[in-house]
């Protein structure tokens, strides 16, 4: 099984699309410090007109937004630019293409199981091709870029939205705080901002600091509306963590930013080509009919 770098922009987007059936990342990792998923609810807010204010039509909105209500396949893809910032200072480091195939299960009892397969792969700055190995721009090195596509994974959400999950993802412990989610009425836009800022373990490598923060974006007259199983939506990410430890990046070299938008699909025709064509050099069946990527064994893409 592969050692995943817990501070590995795709470990990132990962946590977006894998722990994501509440506000977009997990809201209750077990054995973890992750807070609870149900917004917290105070006096009126000017920015939330409009939305709801129950815990449980919330927690339907996010779950419409972010993936959807009832049973199916949903399909997420991002596209960013990773940035080594010291201080003020941005110098771009690559380029990144996502992509997640998900199926979302609904339980009687109000629960939910999500199974995902998610593969990403980078590029240099303004290309297009997959690259084997990149220019760390601030050492001159060139050093070797991993690719290893992600899953399935299955976890499951309670009724109250709470992530049923060990907090390992491959040999890596997750431990990680939710802040509540912030909510935003826009004219006739609905829009959420989550943040998730965890700590990483693994074996033999010093621990890791990571923070995820991220706004999707749906109509209003989707959002609002409970007849509505799946709303349409875009996402704008930005995470903020150490350098992937394969950048070999020298101490006191400050951090590495990736900036994304992205976007929800139900039709895998909408997908980014050049994320199909990568799909389809990993799995050619799978290319054809992603659904099979989430009957595949794990090991298969975790070694």
């Amino acid at each position: 099984m592969t050692d995943f770098d817990s501070s590995d922009e795709t470990f990132l987007l990962s946590r977006r699309t894998m722990l994501g059936g509440a506000g977009l990342t997990g809201v209750a990792l077990a054995g973890s410090g992750l807070l609870g998923a149900a917004p917290a609810l105070g006096a009126s807010l000017i920015r939330e007109e409009g939305i709801p204010t129950d815990p449980a039509a919330r927690i339907a909105m996010i779950r419409r937004m972010r993936l959807r209500t009832d049973p199916g396949i949903v399909y997420w893809w991002f596209r960013g630019r990773n940035y080594a910032q010291q201080g003020a200072k941005l110098t771009p480091l690559c380029e990144l293409v996502f992509g997640a195939v998900m199926k979302v299960n609904p339980l009687a009892d109000g629960s939910m199981e999500l199974t995902s397969y998610e593969l990403g792969f980078r590029t240099a700055p303004g290309t297009n091709e997959r690259s084997d190995q990149l220019r760390n721009p601030l050492t001159g090195e060139m050093v070797d870029v991993p690719f290893v596509p992600v899953g399935p994974t299955t976890v499951r959400y309670s009724a109250a939205n709470d992530l049923i999950f060990d907090g390992k993802i491959g040999n890596t412990t997750l431990k990680a705080e939710h802040v509540p989610e912030l909510f935003y009425h826009m004219g006739d836009q609905i829009t959420f901002q989550q943040h998730t800022a965890a700590d990483t373990e693994t074996p033999g490598l010093s621990p890791r600091r990571l923070n995820d923060m991220t706004m999707i974006t749906s109509p209003a007259k989707e959002a609002l509306d409970p007849r509505v199983h799946c709303a349409s939506a875009t996402g704008y990410g930005t995470d903020l963590s150490d350098y992937a430890r394969w950048w070999k990046m020298p101490a006191g070299m400050g951090t590495q930013c990736l900036r994304s938008v992205g976007r929800k699909e139900t039709n895998y025709a909408n997908m980014p080509k050049d994320w199909v064509a990568m799909l389809a050099r990993v799995n050619p069946e799978g290319a054809r009919d992603p659904r099979k990527l989430l009957t595949l064994k794990q090991e298969e893409y975790r070694n």
